[in-house]
C-alpha cells in the first residue's frame, strides 16, 4: 500500500523510466555561468574621461546665422545652402521666418532633419494636430564632412 502512495505522489503512473528521468532532471546540478571580468586600469578610465571632456569643450565651427561657436555638434543641423553646421535654434528660427506660421499654427521639429508646419484646432490641446507641410531642412542621407569628422572622433574614444 505504501508503495502505491509513493507512485501517485510523483505522478509518473508507475513508469520507472519516467521516474528516473524526472529524478535525473531534478537532482542534476545546472551549469553555472561565470563571466570573465576584464579589469580596466584606473589610468585608462581617467584618460578616456579627459579625452571626452576635451572633446565636449571644443568649439567646432561658427554658426553662419548667429556668428557664435557651436559647442554641441550632436544637436546641430546641416545648413542646406553652405553645408556647415548650424545651431538647432538658429535653424528653427530661420524656418519660422520663411514659413510665417499663422494663427493656431506652429513650426515643430519632427525628426530626421525635418520641420513641420503644424495646425492645432485648439492651440491649448497639443494632442490633436494636423501636419500641413513638411520642410526638409537637413538631408541626412547626404554625407557631410563635419558629421564624418565627429563620428570619427567618437569612434576613437575607447
Amino acid at each position: 500500500m505504501r508503495h502505491e502512495k509513493h507512485f501517485r505522489r510523483h505522478s509518473n503512473n508507475g513508469n520507472w523510466k519516467n521516474r528516473k528521468e524526472e529524478e535525473q532532471r531534478l537532482f542534476t546540478p545546472k551549469p553555472v555561468f561565470h563571466p570573465t571580468i576584464v579589469a580596466v586600469p584606473s589610468e585608462q578610465i581617467r584618460e578616456n574621461e579627459e579625452k571626452i571632456r576635451e572633446f565636449k569643450n571644443r568649439t567646432f565651427d561658427v554658426c553662419p546665422y548667429c556668428g557664435e561657436g557651436i559647442k554641441d555638434l550632436s544637436s546641430a543641423l546641416n545648413d542646406p545652402e553652405s553645408g556647415k553646421p548650424v545651431h538647432f535654434d538658429c535653424a528653427h528660427k530661420k524656418v519660422v521666418e520663411s514659413e510665417k506660421p499663422g494663427q493656431s499654427e506652429k513650426i515643430i521639429y519632427i525628426g530626421q532633419g525635418r520641420f513641420g508646419l503644424v495646425y492645432f484646432a485648439n492651440i491649448h490641446d497639443t494632442k490633436h494636430f494636423q501636419i500641413k507641410k513638411i520642410i526638409e531642412w537637413d538631408k541626412r542621407d547626404e554625407s557631410t564632412q563635419w558629421r564624418d569628422s565627429i563620428a570619427n572622433l567618437y569612434s576613437h574614444v575607447r
